[in-house]
């Protein structure tokens, strides 16, 4: 009896799969459209009402400063218990060699209102106070003539307030010393520093694309593709 051996070859791989679906790419399809609206700019209206509070309560803090600005420019002279008051602290951070005395405050005091320094910074800072604070109010109600008058008080107030401080640096460099001397300095480095701030922080509803879009709802922007007329 022969043994008869069978050899098992394997199948070979058929290309022609069929997966029970087909796939037919036409090179005549259009191209797909974008969305013109993928990229839409959206409306902001929460930034433009919370700059608005921003800004009311900064003029009110403006409008402090004015208040105390126009009273010394219409003050002859200061009693002593309010120069006592005012060189208490300064006096008290010297080793008394710089020491202020109440003649020499009088005397700056009165140089500083004669240079109408009190005068240009008090009421500048009180008209940009009234207009941040109605600025204020219509970006609150998105009106966008409240971001233009904000922008408008505030470059008032820079103005104002820088040359108003100067006026009465310049007054205190002539008759003061010491640690007050670096006072009024500083104060006026600060007021400069403090109207700028104000000045961007009003010009940003302006600057932005959705917040302008939020106070001025008649002006739309379009994403238009390429070769699109």
């Amino acid at each position: 009896m022969t043994d008869s051996k069978t050899e098992i070859w394997p199948e070979e791989k058929r290309e022609d799969v069929d997966l029970g679906f087909s796939m037919k790419i036409d090179g005549h399809q259009p191209d797909a459209e974008m969305p013109t609206d993928l990229f839409a700019v959206r409306p902001d209206t929460r930034g433009p009402k919370t700059i608005g509070v921003l800004l009311i309560l900064g003029a009110l803090v403006l409008l402090g400063q004015a208040y105390g600005d126009i009273g010394l420019h219409s003050a002859d002279d200061l009693s002593s218990e309010e120069v006592d008051l005012i060189l208490d602290v300064p006096n008290s951070q010297g080793d008394g060699t710089n020491d202020v005395s109440s003649e020499q405050y009088q005397t700056f005091h009165d140089a500083a209102r004669d240079s109408g320094g009190y005068a240009v910074r008090g009421y500048g800072l009180a008209l940009a106070s009234l207009l941040l604070i109605v600025g204020g109010v219509m970006l609150m109600f998105l009106n966008g003539t409240g971001a233009k008058l904000s922008v408008a008080g505030a470059g008032i107030g820079l103005v104002s307030g820088t040359a108003g401080s100067l006026m009465i640096k310049g007054a205190a460099d002539e008759h003061l010393q010491g640690v007050l001397l670096l006072t009024y300095e500083i104060t006026t480095y600060f007021c400069g520093v403090c109207m700028v701030m104000c000045l961007g922080l009003a010009a940003l509803p302006l600057i932005n694309a959705r917040a302008r879009m939020a106070l001025y709802p008649q002006q739309k922007v379009k994403l238009s593709q390429h070769g699109e007329e």
